[in-house]
């Protein structure tokens, strides 16, 4: 249902060659507005709004028109008849539906991103739908078909309930997986549910066996509703053609993309909350059943050619699994990875300790031993591993998690484990943005990953060296089976990657 904020104000006139007319009070024209939402690399926008008219419309004038969401001033590019999805109509084809396309440039800087969707909730970590979208729309002229009537219209609107978003649409399969998992800090029994979303190739014959991409959010992503998940870090760019592309088997190109959200937190073990990234995860066991129950219900998904990746807290649960089901999967992608190379104390419970620093703000107390000792290390080193991460993440700081893991795990022999490491985080979108140092995940969903750092030079001075201009670093991978052709993206190498 529309919320509708004040009152609808629409006035008419009817056109003459000069363009003048009469204006007179006019029924409602604009009876409904749907939000059009794409994904970016700092998240979703409205990119477009659709209008539902109350008569047949030819053409938009919006020279004279203001259009504000959630108080945000936008810039109208187009106008035009569409479908009711808000796709452009013919020459000459009218429509009761009217789209107007919006530029989405340095909406982030607005003050609290108002102009964005979604809305960080304080007390869960978690990003939300916005309860409230605005769309307000001042001095819009159509053109009724029906005697070239001219008709000015206003509205103002909540619209956050009316929404499409063909970015999300790619992912058509959305279930879940639920079961009982002992909890790890309490070993108590517990019922878990994860839930998912995937995209398939189009047009797949049986005899089609194309890999499984699975991708796991950050923190902020977490809860119930996928939809999060899919547009909070791009992730729906890994079912665009850019990166299915390069996968490829035989005569047919593509990959399966299946995208898992937790209820709380990957880095959740067992307390509720999001712990350090030192230990099992609460849903280590519920992951790997989610994944293979969704192997097992696809005859199309070759089981050889699993990759697993994800960011930040997605990137710690990337490397817990890898810990824990060794040889599982045929490579993994961690980007940002918030797995902590240090131990933290834990108390006669099994819970974290605590403890709080000079600022007042409350720390996981760290403890003398290392929390990847040299026997997981040496697990890690066996698997085929590609390490994204920026030198100015100052959330998931590298010195303390990246750093020493990538060293030390060549310095056990590690043939095919691979760091692409960047300066900072510079994207496409926005012309000249530079992001928080956090956000590496850009470069991977906008097929950056390229040049890694050299690992005959950190085994010999252990010194890194970051950078953008080279894409992660001057080295570039070597595809073994032939010992010449260099993979030009992490994507190329994932695919060529196998159990």
């Amino acid at each position: 249902m529309y919320d509708i904020y004040s009152d609808f104000h629409y006035t008419s006139g009817y056109r003459t060659d000069g363009g003048g007319g009469t204006i007179v009070a006019n029924e409602s024209i604009i009876q409904g507005v749907t939000l059009y939402i794409n994904g970016y690399e700092w998240g979703p926008a409205v990119s477009r709004l659709i209008l539902n008219t109350t008569q047949l419309v030819l053409a938009v004038d919006y020279e004279q028109a203001l259009v504000k969401t959630n108080d945000v001033e936008r810039t109208i590019l187009a106008a035009y008849p569409s479908d009711s999805k808000g796709q452009k109509l013919g020459a000459d084809q009218d429509s009761r539906y009217v789209t107007l396309e919006l530029s989405t440039q340095y909406l982030t800087k607005a003050p609290g991103n108002k102009a964005l969707p979604f809305q960080l909730d304080t007390e869960t970590g978690f990003f939300n739908w916005a309860p409230t979208y605005i769309v307000s729309i001042t001095d819009l002229i159509f053109t009724a078909a029906n005697n070239y009537q001219s008709l000015k219209g206003e509205i103002r609107v909540n619209a956050i309930e009316n929404r499409v978003s063909p970015d999300t649409d790619l992912f058509k399969i959305r279930n879940s997986f639920s079961g009982e998992y002992i909890n790890p800090t309490t070993k108590q029994l517990e019922q878990q549910r994860l839930t998912y979303a995937a995209y398939e190739p189009e047009n797949l014959k049986p005899v089609d066996l194309l890999p499984l991409i699975v991708w796991l959010h950050g923190a902020g992503e977490g809860g119930t509703d996928v939809e999060i998940a899919l547009l909070g870090n791009e992730t729906t760019a890994l079912a665009k053609p850019e990166i299915q592309d390069q996968f490829q088997n035989g005569l047919r190109s593509g990959a399966h993309v299946l995208v898992v959200q937790t209820p709380t937190f990957w880095m959740d073990e067992g307390e509720d909350r999001t712990g350090p990234g030192a230990g099992k995860s609460r849903y280590t066991e519920i992951l790997m059943d989610t994944i293979r129950h969704y192997v097992d219900s696809n005859d199309n998904i070759d089981s050889h050619r699993i990759y697993l990746g994800g960011c930040s807290n997605g990137g710690y649960m990337t490397v817990n699994m890898l810990l824990e089901y060794p040889q599982t999967f045929a490579a993994a992608y961690p980007v940002c990875e918030a797995y902590s190379f240090y131990g933290f104390e834990r108390d006669k419970n099994g819970s974290y300790e605590t403890t709080t620093d000079s600022f007042g703000n409350i720390r996981y107390k760290a403890s003398e031993a290392l929390c990847l000792t040299e026997d997981r290390i040496r697990q890690l080193a066996d698997e085929a591993i590609w390490f994204v991460h920026a030198a100015n993440d100052r959330t998931v700081v590298p010195f303390l998690t990246v750093e020493p893991t990538y060293r030390r795990i060549l310095k056990q022999g590690a043939q095919n484990v691979w760091f692409s490491y960047f300066e900072t985080v510079v994207g496409l979108d926005e012309v000249d943005e530079k992001y928080n140092g956090h956000l590496s995940w850009i470069y991977l969903f906008n097929n950056q990953v390229r040049g890694v750092q050299n690992p005959t030079k950190i085994r010999q001075d252990n010194r890194y060296e970051p950078s953008n201009d080279t894409l992660g670093g001057s080295y570039k991978v070597i595809d073994d089976t032939d010992g010449v052709e260099e993979f030009e993206t992490i994507f190329a190498w994932l695919n060529e990657q196998r159990l």
